[in-house]
């Protein structure tokens, strides 16, 4: 087997499971598990990065720290993303007595919004975290 026939099955087997990975994960605005970072790196060594990171769609740059060594694979932090967070109240910022509700959202790339809302500013904290986190970068 030539060595351009095992670059391609790399790529191939990577392509694979990216394409699973989205199909089951809805894919764009999720982070992609380190484990397929690892795997598009592997396969950039041999390759390039370039022609992986167009073949699987994925950050060139990203993928080039990857390759080059300067940044991990594993996410920043030791706790998992949640798919699901229940906020509690249904009238979250809209308290009887004065108070103050600071919600701080954290994007998978470490940007981060915060809003505060003072007494008698009701706000509607859901929409603004589906548009946080729903947004195209």
């Amino acid at each position: 087997m030539g060595l351009d026939t095992r670059r391609g099955k790399g790529l191939e087997a990577a392509r694979e499971a990216l394409a699973s990975w989205r199909r089951t994960h809805g894919g764009r605005g999720r982070p992609i598990p380190p484990a397929l970072w690892s795997k598009a790196a592997d396969v950039a060594r041999g390759v390039g990065v370039p022609e992986v990171a167009r073949a699987l769609r994925l950050d060139a740059g990203k993928l080039s720290r990857l390759v080059e060594g300067e940044m991990e694979s594993a996410p920043r932090s030791g706790v998992e993303a949640a798919d699901f967070v229940e906020l509690g109240c249904l009238e979250l910022g809209m308290a009887r007595e004065p108070r103050r509700t600071v919600l701080e959202l954290v994007g998978h790339e470490g940007d981060r919004v915060r809003v505060e809302v003072g007494d008698g500013g009701g706000v509607d904290l859901v929409s603004i975290a589906r548009a946080f986190w729903g947004r195209r970068v």
